[in-house]
């Protein structure tokens, strides 16, 4: 009797000092266009499930506010955040943005706040990816890939997150190279991606419905008052 008194303790001793299975669980606004989760694409939207560690993000804040009569769309750049938080659950705040001047504002200094479960603001870093000329068809993940081989503010090695996957995913995390000196500046240009997309044998992804609603929108406003009238009339045509 006294043998299995001294097992049984034994194996609630063991069961105790066992590490506990923790995760980061992030809250993403409902205006959020989640891009990649530490170099891969999204498996989820909101609530993201991450491992405790560093984690990088990438996503697009996609607002739409009035201008008079009309409906403006607006799109920011690719924000980059990273963090590194064990047990959490963080919820991502941006800024409302209502105005041409809100979305200016925006662009020039990109507000963003990662609060913890007791509501309290945590450290990140964070940047921008930054490509200039068309936006459609662009492949975040190459991009990414090619951000996180420079030393960058928000960048990360496999090094770092080799064991801090996507909490659902059951795919390997693509090898990234260890960082390399680079300069300063967080700009991917679209000739460099081409190069390493054809270098690779990758492909750019198809646009997004947002993308293409962005871009209607953009060279809608564009457009004289002759080209507009045209334009509704092929619409209504149809």
């Amino acid at each position: 009797m006294k043998s299995s008194a001294i097992l049984c303790a034994s194996a609630i001793l063991l069961a105790s000092l066992q590490p506990v299975c923790a995760e980061v669980l992030l809250q993403l606004p409902s205006d959020v266009e989640l891009l990649t989760v530490n170099g891969q694409k999204p498996l989820s939207t909101s609530p993201v499930t991450l491992s405790d560690g560093l984690n990088q993000i990438a996503f697009r804040y996609n607002a739409q506010y009035r201008k008079q009569a009309n409906s403006v769309r607006y799109q920011s750049d690719v924000l980059i955040v990273r963090f590194n938080e064990t047990d959490q659950a963080l919820q991502l705040e941006l800024p409302n943005i209502d105005s041409a001047k809100a979305a200016k504002q925006f662009d020039e200094s990109p507000s963003i706040t990662l609060l913890d479960k007791r509501n309290q603001a945590i450290s990140f870093d964070q940047d921008r990816l930054v490509k200039n000329g068309l936006q459609i068809g662009r492949n975040f993940e190459q991009e990414i890939f090619q951000y996180n081989q420079g030393q960058h503010p928000a960048s990360i090695t496999l090094a770092a997150v080799e064991s801090q996957p996507q909490v659902s995913t059951a795919t390997s995390t693509p090898t990234l190279p260890a960082a390399t000196s680079a300069p300063s500046t967080a700009v991917t240009t679209s000739a460099a991606v081409s190069t390493a997309a054809v270098t690779q044998g990758t492909a750019p992804d198809s646009p997004t419905q947002a993308e293409i609603s962005h871009m209607l929108d953009y060279w809608y406003h564009l457009a004289d008052d002759a080209t507009k009238a045209k334009f509704k009339a092929k619409i209504n045509g149809q």
